[in-house]
């Protein structure tokens, strides 16, 4: 199981190195249910997954994530991470926690951690 992880943990690094909407089906299943901060509803679905990502890419067209630490434990994968972006003229940082539930490879059930105060405050500065 761990080069299944680490396998995952690579794709998910790739991905988020070079965000695009369209390749998320390499990382994701089609019936994944993801949790974000913020949303009162799961995100369900990899179609209104791809457009959450397009959606903050509009908004964030650099943003990156790279990962600062890893763990897998089963089917489970944790990855800590760290995104930045422009907001509004100027870079911002902030770091998070992925928990992943992985079927074959694919994320299939996510609850995504993280403080949402440096991009609130940088958006209102």
């Amino acid at each position: 199981m761990a080069d299944a992880h680490g396998d995952f943990v690579a794709r998910w690094a790739d991905f988020w190195d070079a965000p695009d909407p369209a390749r998320l089906g390499g990382l994701s299943a089609p019936d994944i249910v993801l949790r974000w901060p913020g949303r009162a509803e799961p995100i369900r679905g990899l179609e209104s997954w791809s457009q959450q990502v397009a959606g903050a890419l509009a908004r964030f067209p650099d943003l990156r994530l790279e990962v600062v630490a890893d763990a897998g434990n089963g089917s489970v994968s944790f990855i800590a991470w760290r995104a930045g972006a422009t907001v509004e003229g100027r870079p911002v940082q902030w770091e998070g926690v992925d928990r992943m539930e992985l079927r074959d490879g694919l994320v299939v059930d996510s609850t995504v951690v993280f403080d949402t105060a440096a991009l609130r405050a940088a958006a209102t500065e």
